[in-house]
């Protein structure tokens, strides 16, 4: 089963020096990031509602496959999708 927040769900993201997601805090729950699975951006709307985000497939210390993006326009971080 995979949960998925259309609108993102709000996270704590602390970078590393190199500007990779080092760890974010979800729920009062700190998951160090172990391995990048994938990166991508996504740019698109700009003549409406803009949509410019920087999105990671990621695997944390503590067993979660999730997706999470930083929305560049509010420098924003937010969890969108964790597979079970």
């Amino acid at each position: 089963m995979t949960r998925l927040w259309d609108a993102g769900e709000r996270i704590i993201m602390e970078m590393g020096e190199d500007g990779m997601p080092l760890c974010f805090t979800w729920n009062n729950e700190r998951h160090a990031v172990q391995s990048i699975a994938k990166r991508w951006r996504v740019d698109i709307g700009w003549w409406r509602l803009r949509v410019w985000r920087d999105y990671y497939k990621l695997v944390t210390t503590t067993g979660l496959l999730a997706v999470v993006y930083h929305d560049l326009a509010l420098n924003q971080w937010n969890l969108q999708r964790v597979y079970d």
